[in-house]
């Protein structure tokens, strides 16, 4: 696997940098008010804001120890090793000594990017990236002044490393503990200086993980491990139906088995507390529910499915226009029309939703693995009639988010029920609740229209992107949001026409891994194939052609190395491949996979998988979270689909809503394109490539075309090739 990376600086531009700093055990506190950096939202006009509390980031103790507190939670993508990278690269801290805890719900720890404290959309290392470098900038120059000034000499003499002060003419050192309080009375350096990329020690390698022992002894805790004295477990049954609400319940059956304690009414369902989890979930069976199916109770997928081709004759909003594609349609030489469709998904998280509440009277407290400190913070509060200051929240490890964790239900349902039971409460969804009340990926629907001139080049594209969106950051649902990687491509169209449509029928939605790019490329890149087959073109080359202009260097770079690294033009005999390659969250992504046929079985080779992310943080992390991306999307293209029958969610678990056995990884190999370019996403990205390439790996192999998933529908078997 190459693994090279080639970091740069950004600059500083005009940013102040306030601070405050303080002694904390003897050592030093820094804490900074962080505007956003370069690409984000603009800063407001007027007064720089106000500093940020202090130990917002960075505490040295006089014994040496660093405590970094990012604001990026772990679910298993590296957010408590990256980040932390970071802010020592700068500091010049000995990673040996570094503990890391996660940030509060706090808005100082709100994303530079889009304003809000929540793990999600790639958006921890490229949204962070150059804030944490000033402070660890600005920590090591005040480290750097303080043991100067007890030497007596000038700190242009002085340098710092491995948390060691070293006076370059004398010899003489200072551990960074020996004048951390010193240096805490230091003034705070408004633009301390960073690295050269060429000087990187930290940033680009792959130290093991802050997570890895933890995981492996069993001492880490996720907030399905909390236990408070005291405590009640909850079990929930909520209304089968998506729109469904509680009407009445008898629990008369339930009250006299063994540790059973009470049932909290909620909206649209029913929580039991009991001693333990067993006994709620054995006295929730006998509890009599009667539900209202609400305005869904009579949808199935097929309604929805017409629904969304039904949304290709209305009008929608533009969102890419170039030239004028009606006319250039209309005077092609040959047209050549698909639909693609995909259905709704579900997350699936191992750990299944979950969260302890404690209401203290005026106060309260929340355990709970979340994407979305200030959302569980401000959901708890409303629940308990407290304002939101008045509760805190204690992280936990996540068992899996993948997006579905950046949401606040089940904390706001845990908080309901200590405050009806007055005990602390940890509720447990079971995973049939997990799966049947989630907030889904939407389905979607792309029809496309291609005209060719007489010679075969495309010359015009029509796409009409229909689906029920989700919600963007920050607001409603917008056309540019839900048309990503349709509306913004680099291809070079001369006439591109792409319109939005939403038709959201009124399911609940939310933040699926890649989001909009965990299916728009499938569609887009399918579409591109069947356009390279229509003109008789090989899909690596039909795609090069298109690429050929400035904006699109990255693209075509990645292009080029999945053809390389693949061997495209030399692939063995009875083997065929499929590739696929787009820009995702400020990266560049593409894969190629490789099969053959064994009698009517798709055998999956291989996977490469290329990225350039910009610069590479920490290399392996990458390469596990672009084949931690490939399984979860191959996962979903082999068989994921949420279907709805009377309203209600047929699949209940993973016997019917099944995730990819060890036996069906397919070999990877991924690679790390050396660039200079700011950080982009890599967790997200990582999930799209593999739909697309694999459709058009399958095509190559059995003239068969895909345009909807899963392929379990297609009746395609697929097996993983064998050493």
């Amino acid at each position: 696997m190459n693994r090279t990376s080639q970091p740069t600086s950004s600059p500083l531009s005009r940013r102040e940098f306030l601070t405050s700093a303080l002694a904390v055990g003897g050592g030093l506190a820094l804490s900074f008010s962080l505007p956003a950096q370069e690409g984000g939202p603009p800063r407001p006009a007027g007064p720089p804001a106000a500093p940020r509390s202090p130990s917002a980031f960075l505490q040295i103790a006089a014994n040496g120890a660093i405590t970094i507190i990012t604001p990026a939670v772990e679910m298993g993508q590296g957010g408590h090793t990256g980040m932390p990278m970071i802010i020592l690269e700068e500091l010049g801290g000995d990673l040996k000594q570094l503990v890391v805890k996660d940030a509060p719900a706090e808005k100082m720890y709100n994303n530079p990017l889009f304003g809000q404290q929540s793990t999600v959309g790639s958006f921890s290392v490229r949204g962070w990236y150059t804030e944490l470098r000033r402070i660890g900038a600005a920590g090591r120059e005040m480290l750097v002044a303080a043991a100067a000034r007890e030497w007596g000499v000038s700190p242009a003499e002085c340098t710092a490393a491995n948390s060691v002060i070293t006076h370059k003419p004398s010899g003489r050192t200072k551990t960074y503990g020996s004048v951390a309080a010193l240096a805490a009375t230091m003034p705070v350096p408004q633009n301390p200086a960073l690295k050269d990329n060429s000087e990187f020690k930290v940033i680009g390698t792959s130290p093991p993980r802050t997570d890895v022992a933890p995981k492996v002894d069993g001492s880490a805790k996720y907030g399905i491990d909390m236990v408070l004295p005291g405590m009640l477990v909850g079990a929930i049954k909520a209304a089968p139906t998506v729109t469904g609400t509680l009407k009445s319940f008898d629990d008369s059956a339930a009250r006299g088995m063994k540790g059973f304690h009470s049932t909290v009414a909620l909206p649209n369902g029913v929580i039991v507390l009991a001693n333990t989890y067993w006994q709620a979930k054995s006295a929730l069976e006998k509890v009599k529910v009667d539900f209202d199916p609400g305005k869904l109770g009579g949808i199935d997928s097929a309604k929805v499915s017409a629904l969304l081709h039904s949304g290709f004759n209305e009008q929608g909003a533009v969102v890419r226009n170039d030239g004028d594609a009606d006319k250039a349609l209309a005077g092609a030489a040959r047209v050549v029309e698909a639909t693609y469709e995909v259905p709704y998904l579900a997350h699936a998280c191992m750990e299944p939703m979950n969260c302890t509440v404690r209401a203290n009277g005026d106060t309260a407290e929340v355990w709970v693995g979340t994407q979305s400190p200030q959302a569980v913070q401000a959901a708890a509060a409303k629940a308990l009639g407290l304002a939101q200051e008045r509760v805190t929240v204690h992280m936990q490890y996540l068992g899996g988010g993948f997006g579905r964790r950046g949401e606040s239900d089940y904390a706001m349902q845990a908080a309901t029920a200590a405050k009806a039971s007055g005990r602390p409460v940890k509720l447990i969804w079971s995973r049939e609740e997990d799966i049947q009340h989630d907030f889904y990926r939407p389905a979607a629907a792309i029809r496309f229209r291609g005209g060719l001139d007489a010679s075969g080049k495309l010359t015009a594209m029509e796409a009409r992107v229909v689906t029920s969106a989700a919600p963007s950051f920050g607001g409603p649902p917008n056309a540019g949001f839900y048309t990503s990687s349709v509306g913004d491509m680099v291809y070079d169209i001369p006439n591109l026409k792409v319109t939005g449509i939403n038709k959201d029928i009124g399911l609940r939605f939310g933040f699926w891994r890649s989001v909009n790019q965990s299916h728009n490329p499938f569609m887009v890149e399918g579409f591109l194939d069947e356009i390279a087959f229509a003109t008789k073109q090989d899909p690596y080359l039909f795609r090069r052609s298109l690429l050929q202009h400035e904006k699109a260097k990255r693209h075509l770079a990645v292009l080029d190395m999945l053809a390389e690294k693949s061997g495209w033009s030399k692939r063995p005999a009875g083997h065929f491949y499929g590739i696929s390659a787009f820009a995702a969250y400020g990266s560049f992504i593409g894969s190629v996979v490789d099969v053959s046929m064994q009698d009517k079985t798709i055998v999956l080779n291989r996977v490469v998988t290329v990225i350039d992310c910009g610069v590479a943080v920490h290399p392996d992390n990458i390469v596990a979270q672009l084949e931690g991306g490939m399984v979860y999307g191959l996962t979903a293209a082999l068989r994921g689909e949420i279907t709805l029958q009377d309203g209600a969610v047929v699949q209940s678990n993973f016997h019917n809503y099944p995730m990819l056995m060890m036996s069906q990884m397919p070999k990877t190999e991924s690679y790390i394109m050396p660039s200079t370019a700011a950080p982009g996403g890599v967790g997200e990205p990582g999930t799209a490539p593999i739909a697309p390439s694999l459709a058009s790996a399958i095509f190559a192999a059995t003239a068969s075309r895909i345009r909807s998933l899963p392929l379990s529908k297609h009746n395609v078997d697929i097996i993983a090739a064998r050493a």
